[in-house]
């Protein structure tokens, strides 16, 4: 078949081309409707439960930062659909942190908890895996309890002042942590901060994931 004089022509490796830009597009535009749809189902529960929802709050984080350091990965949008109320006569924050390294997505959901009237030291509690028992036999910190192995099996403990964690960590604590894995709990000062690495749940099973999290604030924050 011949092409008329002066006709446009179309190069083949453009065809493949327009696709990747016609479906990058489509998996933006998809993502932007999930979050607003997300957004608006946030705000309906919280209106039904009393909560206070913050789709968008530039560095909410700030506060934060001495005491998580992931807080300290993003940008000044990274703090989203923060949610805030009280639970069992504590007042909470849920938040979600969302930032990238080299093109891949880093997430951080969890609640925080703040109290005047406590100090705590400071610690990272987080499963132990292969990564952090190669990270010990290279020196790294890990506080264990001679008394408590099924504890010091399951969590990697770590912070600056050993003893005072020690003091914290205790049996009622190690019991409670030794039989309710996968938790991961950071604390410092005023702020006592259980967080994983995924989004926060939807609002269907909000309530049950914010009981969970007040089972481990209740251990390390007396009423």
């Amino acid at each position: 078949m011949s092409v008329a004089p002066g006709a446009m022509t179309i190069e083949p490796w453009v065809i493949p081309l327009g696709g990747i830009v016609a479906y990058s597009v489509w998996v933006f535009v998809r993502a932007a409707v999930l979050q607003r749809r997300r957004r608006e189902a946030f705000a309906e529960f919280c209106l039904i439960r009393g909560f206070k929802f913050d789709p968008q709050h530039p560095e909410g984080e700030r506060r934060f930062r001495d005491v998580f350091e992931d807080f300290q990965k993003g940008n000044e949008e990274s703090w989203q659909n923060a949610i805030t109320g009280t639970k069992n006569g504590a007042p909470f924050t849920a938040f979600e942190y969302v930032w990238t390294e080299r093109r891949a997505p880093y997430f951080r959901s969890g609640l925080i908890w703040e109290r005047d009237d406590v100090s705590l030291p400071r610690f990272e509690l987080w499963p132990e895996g292969w990564a952090s028992r190669i990270a010990e036999v290279v020196g790294m910190q890990d506080v264990d309890f001679s008394e408590s192995p099924e504890f010091s099996r399951a969590y990697h403990l770590t912070g600056p002042n050993e003893p005072a964690i020690r003091a914290l960590f205790t049996p009622e604590i190690r019991e409670f942590l030794a039989v309710t894995p996968d938790q991961h709990v950071t604390g410092g000062g005023r702020f006592l901060i259980w967080w994983s690495a995924t989004l926060l749940p939807p609002p269907s099973g909000f309530d049950e994931w914010l009981e969970q999290g007040d089972h481990v604030r209740r251990r390390f924050f007396k009423q």
